[in-house]
């Protein structure tokens, strides 16, 4: 199977404002509002394997069609340091320190974000898009050459911590993932759910990684339908 990279090709827009939550170029919050009333407000965390060379900017066309359809986002980005996930972790917290009563929905290494900050009190919901729910798996699998390793900086055995197997669900939650992701196994998602029944775990056939943030894909509308849900 061929992976549909297409989503990179989409011009993305700025947002309509862009404020800081601390010194760090990257700790800044990019957010989308359109005119039309709004339905609540959804934080935005883009994956990239907690990679410095990947940032928000690939994730402006979806954080706009979201815009579109009435939801206050806040494109969220966070500083990408190898061997030190505390600082990237603790961006996110601080970052929603700035937006209450939040759906937070979070893609790949961003869904693994989403999924280890749900505890934090401005959270009322997530939606996870081809998480990294289990690192200790994704490392013993070497994950994107070793992805995993690199963010924490040691193994992931040392860091439970950071596992969202390894925590508890207490927020609404829903995962989505395609059959045939390339960057993420879908096993991934299949593990997490079964652990947490109370997850409302939704499964595409014939879908990969990208196309979750593609809003023309099949799951644009299943996305936007579960965000309704949490109104």
């Amino acid at each position: 199977m061929v992976e549909d990279r297409s989503v990179f090709e989409l011009p993305g827009k700025a947002g309509n404002q862009i404020s800081s939550y601390g010194s760090d170029p990257d700790q800044v919050i990019e957010s989308y509002e359109n005119s039309i009333p709004i339905l609540g407000d959804l934080v935005l965390i883009h994956g990239g394997y907690w990679l410095p060379e990947y940032d928000r900017l690939h994730q402006r066309p979806f954080a706009a069609a979201l815009a579109e359809q009435g939801w206050r986002v806040h494109l969220f980005e966070y500083r990408r340091i190898p061997g030190n996930p505390d600082s990237t972790v603790g961006d996110i917290r601080s970052a929603l320190d700035k937006v209450n009563d939040a759906i937070v929905m979070g893609h790949s290494a961003g869904g693994h974000l989403a999924l280890i900050t749900a505890d934090h009190p401005n959270v009322k919901a997530v939606i996870a898009l081809a998480p990294v729910s289990d690192l200790i798996t994704g490392d013993l699998q070497n994950l994107d050459d070793g992805a995993i390793r690199k963010f924490l900086g040691c193994a992931a055995v040392e860091r439970l911590d950071l596992n969202p197997m390894t925590k508890k669900v207490t927020k609404p939650t829903t995962v989505l993932h395609g059959s045939e992701d390339m960057r993420v196994p879908i096993s991934q998602s299949r593990e997490f759910s079964a652990k947490n029944p109370n997850v409302n775990y939704i499964e595409f056939e014939a879908m990969g990684h990208f196309e979750l943030i593609d809003p023309r894909s099949l799951a644009w509308p299943v996305i936007l339908q579960e965000l309704k849900k949490f109104l």
